[in-house]
């Protein structure tokens, strides 16, 4: 595991609403047991407290990374724009906010925006694992904070989405063989732009009830998700839940065991 120049501010408030995290009485189990499953020793996961933190970098190999995150935007806006200034122009490669990386652990993150939209108005994550499940739990914030420019990958496992309330913004869904699906919550919210059978586009919040920042400023949230041979499931916080069901190898190597 490697962080690379962290710098930790002072602590928000703790986020104890478990209640409204969109995940019920139980969070999404990216590797579910069985209740009956005596104690096993584990892989240990990768969870540090929560905080700030500027240009986060975590990676492993086999361990899962956990945790709840306060991301500072640090890519100013005048650089995200003048990208596209000129068609023949080299384009920028901006380095994320933070990056969680694992090669067969699983993610599951909740994640959150610190700063002002007016100085920078996204807040860049990227989530990867090349075997492991991701879970992300975005977390809403005040109207004056960043918005979310989030990317997800993974080869072969399964991503579970689940967006606040306040998110407004594009929402892109691509799989080779696995499926897509939108729980009932943010079905009703949401606009499809497009549909086929390995990927959707569609738009999530009032995209006209956003407050403009400056000229060439985009304040919308962004989320790219992608699983080769995964299934991916999008819903809203507070309204939908999800808990992943154990498979039939599961449930009989658990009934062997015990």
């Amino acid at each position: 595991m490697t962080i690379l120049q962290t710098e930790k501010t002072l602590p928000p408030p703790p986020y104890n609403n478990r209640e409204k995290d969109g995940y019920g009485d139980s969070k999404p189990m990216m590797v579910a047991s069985s209740p009956s499953e005596p104690s096993v020793p584990r892989r240990p996961d990768i969870k540090l407290p929560s905080g700030s933190f500027s240009r986060l970098c975590l990676q492993t190999r086999f361990a899962d990374i956990t945790g709840m995150y306060y991301i500072d935007a640090k890519n100013p806006a005048s650089n995200v724009t003048s990208r596209r200034k000129k068609r023949k122009q080299k384009k920028i490669k901006l380095i994320p906010d933070a990056i969680f990386r694992s090669r067969r652990g699983n993610l599951s993150l909740d994640l959150a925006t610190n700063g002002y939209a007016l100085d920078v108005p996204k807040a860049s994550v990227v989530a990867s694992t090349r075997s492991g499940n991701i879970s992300l739990n975005l977390i809403p914030g005040a109207e004056n904070k960043p918005r979310f420019d989030v990317e997800v990958n993974t080869r072969s496992g399964d991503i579970v989405l689940f967006v606040p309330s306040t998110y407004s913004g594009a929402i892109q869904l691509h799989t080779k063989t696995g499926n897509l699906d939108f729980l009932p919550g943010i079905s009703s919210e949401m606009r499809v732009v497009k549909s086929t059978d390995t990927e959707f586009l569609v738009i999530v919040g009032n995209q006209g009830g956003q407050q403009p920042l400056g000229p060439g400023q985009a304040t919308a949230d962004f989320c790219r998700l992608r699983s080769r041979t995964g299934n991916i499931i999008v819903g809203e916080r507070g309204k939908d839940t999800y808990t992943r069901e154990l498979s039939l190898w599961q449930k009989l190597t658990g009934f062997l065991r015990s």
